[in-house]
Order: C-alpha cells, then structure tokens, then sequence
C-alpha cells in the first residue's frame, strides 16, 4: 500500500467524476477537480464533500503541456474521467431527463433545432475525447517525477446503437497509455454504469436487467447486446475502486466488472 495525498480528477463535475471526487475525499484524498465548468456546474448550496474539492475551470482540450505539467506535477495520481458515448449530445439530454417520455422529447426538439446553432459538444469526436486527451493527460504524467497512477475510464462490452468507434478509440486510449513509462496504468471497464443523481439512468439499468433475466432464460443467448452491458453497475462501486486501485499499488491494466466489485469492497473495509 502507499500514502498518496493529492489527486486530479480530469472530468471531476461529470456524471462518474463527481463520484470519484466524493469518494477520494471520504478516503482522505485532497483533490482536484478540471472541467470546463468548474464549480459553476452544481445547482444551488454545494454538497459537504464539494467543499473540499478545489474546483478547477479548466479546458484541456485548448490546453498546452505547459498548461498540464504543472497540475499533474502537484498530483499523486490522475484520473481520467472525460469521455462521450456518442459523437453528439443527444444521449447526455437523453439520460439527463427525469423519464423516458421527457427524454425522448428533449431529443426530438434538438433534433429540430437549427443546425447553426449546435454547441461545441455537438463536434466533439470520440478520436478527441475518448483517445487523444486521453493520451495527451497520460503524457504530460508519465514525464512527472515519480511513478504515477493514472486511472483511465474505459469500456467494456457492446451496446445497441453506440458506434463501434466508441470502443475502438477505448481500447486505442488504452494501449497507447501502457505503453508511456514511469506511469501504473490502471484501466477501469465498468460496463453501463447508472446512479439516483440520473433517474434516467435507473430506467435504463433496470431495463438492462430485465434483459438479462431473460437472456438467462433463454439459455444466454441474447443478440446485439453483451453480456457486460447487461450486468449494470453503480457509479459508487466504480468510483470506490478507482480510490482503491490507486492506493493499492499492486493494481495496474485492466480492471473488468467483477474485479471492480472486489476492489469496493475493499475500499469500503478500508473507509
């Protein structure tokens, strides 16, 4: 085991980044959050564990190496949480919305819209956000003192509709970054996470399981969607075995879905 203090969490205001900062904090980890939005994404009184993340207005995609080192030279360890599921921001307003009715009319309306008017999100490509920012963070980590943890959030299995890009960029991300030295890179593959702060993503995992019960039924035989996208996880356990993992150094590669729970577990004997 090893005594690191100060992590930076790329992506700390998203959907599992919030997650990985609540849980740092609760295990004693002073941390930094970068996003583009900084503390401004929080709707009203910041929770308790929010205060004692330093929030960062950040844009890593417009940012330099000599903008990066001297983050990730402050840092005991990265974690990077940035990623798109699809290569526009239809499923974000999707899975955002209360229900699926709210939700897929959230979408029809943006379907709609004037094209002219797309936000910068609408052209981020998965070779962007998912790969190379990705790599770009790594870099800029393995040449700081030191062997660096460094969790990259990954996937694992395939989904209806999601592109195979999606996957593909993952995996490119991955092997890029075990290849960089003085870094322990850690690969979480979590499968189709959800969480109460998304109601949306409740509806969803729950569906996700009813298939899967009869997938089993049917002698584990159903088509199009994996086995791993049918096993829903929460983003607490994730987010508890990232912490873990980079606590423990012994823990590198890839991390699957029953290793995540393992490490939880851990975790939470450790809290």
């Amino acid at each position: 085991m090893t005594s690191l203090k100060r992590l930076l969490v790329c992506g700390g205001t998203g959907f599992l980044g919030r997650k990985i900062c609540e849980t740092a904090v609760a295990h004693g980890w002073d941390v930094t959050s970068l996003s583009r939005s900084g503390v401004g994404s929080f709707k009203g009184a910041l929770p308790s564990w929010a205060e004692k993340v330093n929030f960062e207005r950040f844009d890593i995609m417009q940012a330099t190496a000599s903008d990066i080192r001297p983050l990730v030279d402050s840092a005991d360890a990265v974690v990077y949480s940035l990623g798109i599921l699809l290569e526009s921001n239809y499923y974000k307003t999707f899975v955002s919305s209360s229900n699926p009715f709210e939700g897929a009319s959230k979408v029809v309306q943006k379907w709609n819209r004037n094209p002219l008017k797309h936000s910068i999100e609408d052209e981020v490509t998965y070779e962007t956000m998912n790969r190379d920012l990705a790599i770009k963070m790594a870099n800029e980590a393995s040449m700081s003192d030191g062997v660096k943890p460094f969790v990259y959030v990954s996937a694992a299995g395939g989904f209806p509709l999601i592109p195979q890009a999606y996957f593909e960029t993952k995996e490119q991300a991955e092997k890029a970054i075990a290849q960089l030295p003085s870094l322990r890179p850690i690969f979480l593959r979590p499968g189709f996470m959800f969480d109460p702060s998304r109601p949306m993503s409740m509806y969803m995992a729950q569906g996700l399981k009813t298939i899967g019960s009869v997938n089993s039924l049917l002698g584990g035989n159903a088509p199009v969607i994996s086995l791993m996208a049918l096993k829903p996880i929460t983003t607490s356990v994730v987010a508890a075995a990232a912490v873990q993992a980079l606590t423990d150094e012994t823990v590198s590669g890839i991390i699957d879905r029953d290793s995540l729970v393992k490490l939880a577990a851990e975790a939470s004997r450790s809290t």
